[in-house]
Formats: structure tokens, sequence, C-alpha cells
């Protein structure tokens, strides 16, 4: 509950003009979210936070978070506008509100946590098969 609502407070606080990319990074703000992805990045922060001992109040949480997130955001901008107009990022916000989208949005922060632990053991089996190859 407490990662949804600082999400909601993240998404909220973004002041959008009418700029065009302003706009952009609002549709993108709106796309990630549909996505579930902010849960994974609050996820992150908090591992991140917990691994280096930094203890943050909620203010504080919310700052930082805000501080972080509108700043993966801006370098996130003009890597997804090499790929996806406004009309496609509308078109998936859509998508992301069908029952399958919301399944989609739901199960993806489990399923990259389950492939990177499945890829990571991939991984060491393809280093040991690789190792016969050595010389």
């Amino acid at each position: 509950m407490r990662l949804f609502i600082l999400s909601l407070l993240f998404v909220f606080s973004f002041n959008l003009s009418n700029s065009q990319e302003d706009n952009y990074n609002g549709l993108l703000t709106d796309f990630i979210k549909a996505q579930g992805q902010f849960e994974t990045f609050n996820a992150t922060i908090d591992q991140m936070t917990s691994m280096l001992g930094v203890t943050l109040n909620d203010d504080e949480k919310v700052e930082f978070t805000n501080d972080v997130m509108s700043s993966l955001i801006e370098m996130l901008v003009p890597v997804y506008q090499k790929h996806f107009t406004e009309q496609d990022l509308k078109d998936a916000i859509d998508l992301f509100k069908t029952p399958i989208g919301k399944k989609i949005s739901e199960k993806s922060p489990i399923i990259a946590q389950e492939s990177m632990q499945a890829s990571m053991q991939w991984g060491m089996e393809l280093s040991t098969k690789l190792q016969k190859y050595m010389k």
C-alpha cells in the first residue's frame, strides 16, 4: 500500500505544461505506471537503501523517490521517443487498462524476478559448458 501511495504521489507531483516534451514525460510516466514498473523501481530503491544501510523517514522517502524517479524519466524519454510516438504510449496505456493488460502489469514484476533467477542459473550453466572449449 505504501508503494502505491508513493507512486501516486510521484505521478501527481509531475508539473505538466503544454510543451511537447512535458507531455511526453507525462505519457511515459503514465505508461510506466500502467505497466507496474513503479513497483519494481520502488523495490529497487528499497533494496539499495537497505544494502547501503540508509534509513529514510516517510517524508525523506517520498522526496528521494520523487527525485530519482523524475531523473529516471528524464533519462528514459529520449530512449522511448526513438521507438514510440505519443500515440503509441496512449495506445499502450489503454491496453494496460484491459483485463489482460492489468494481468500483464501485475505479473511482470514477478516474472522479471523469477526470470532473473533463471537467467543467472542459465548463465552459470553456460559458463560451465563454455569452459570445455577453453584451451
